[in-house]
């Protein structure tokens, strides 16, 4: 919150119990998220927490449930091979495709928190996108869109697939989980170099949450409470003067 950590202050932050409390890849993640590399950075309980709320449960979580769901409503877990290209594909492909190349030269100068900028860029993009295709609508009509309808599918879900192979290092976890849902292995980095990760009539496995919300107020005083337990378990029972 501002100030310099120190004993003294009692306002030390045992890392050990964030990731038992929040897990070790959203902890990770916060900190290479928040914190320029080498440099100091300012932590707060709610700044954690919100990070995994937007960044994590919003933004990423809810983008890999909601495509491999429509995968599975749509087309019962395999896209077909037909495929009708729009106008409105092209940014989100050019997006995903320059990804890796800003990502290595971030990495390169060991910017992280640069690289997963990138990253969340294609995330955003990608969701956006859904809201622009609105494959809802798409599906209403089956035999006039079916073929539109798989190929907004199969760009949402490659740009998935990018997006969890640039985000192993950071979400180690998490990252194996998004590629059981894809029903893909990770090839690596290498396998960004086209667009054409995912096969038609792949099997894709059934959506699941990656993380889920937490009420920030709530745990702020859940946390706040432990502390306090803490700190009383530690007091000596006798104060010698």
């Amino acid at each position: 919150d501002g100030g310099k950590m120190s004993k003294s202050k009692g306002n030390v932050v045992d890392p050990y119990l964030l990731a038992e409390k929040f897990g070790t890849d959203a902890l990770r993640f916060f900190l290479l998220r928040t914190f320029p590399f080498g440099s100091d950075g300012n932590f707060s309980n709610e700044a954690l927490i919100n990070t995994i709320n937007v960044d994590l449960a919003n933004d990423l979580g809810n983008l890999v449930s909601r495509t491999t769901a429509m995968v599975g409503k749509y087309f019962g877990g395999k896209l077909p091979e037909a495929r009708q290209a729009d106008a409105l594909d092209d940014d989100l492909l050019a997006q995903a495709k320059g990804l890796r190349d800003k990502y290595e030269a971030a990495m390169e100068r060991y910017a992280f928190q640069d690289a997963l900028a990138e990253v969340f860029k294609v995330v955003a993009r990608a969701n956006k996108y859904i809201d622009e295709t609105a494959p809802w609508a798409l599906a209403k009509d089956m035999d006039a869109n079916g073929a539109r309808l798989a190929t907004v599918m199969y760009n949402l879900l490659e740009a998935i697939r990018f997006a969890a192979v640039e985000l192993k290092p950071y979400l180690p976890d998490t990252a194996d989980k998004i590629f059981a849902q894809l029903g893909i292995e990770n090839k690596g980095i290498e396998s960004l170099a086209s667009f054409d990760g995912m096969q038609a009539g792949q099997p894709v496995g059934e959506a699941s949450i990656l993380f889920e919300r937490i009420d920030i107020p709530k745990k702020l005083v859940e946390i706040e409470e432990e502390k306090k337990a803490a700190q009383a378990e530690q007091k000596p029972a006798v104060e010698f003067l």
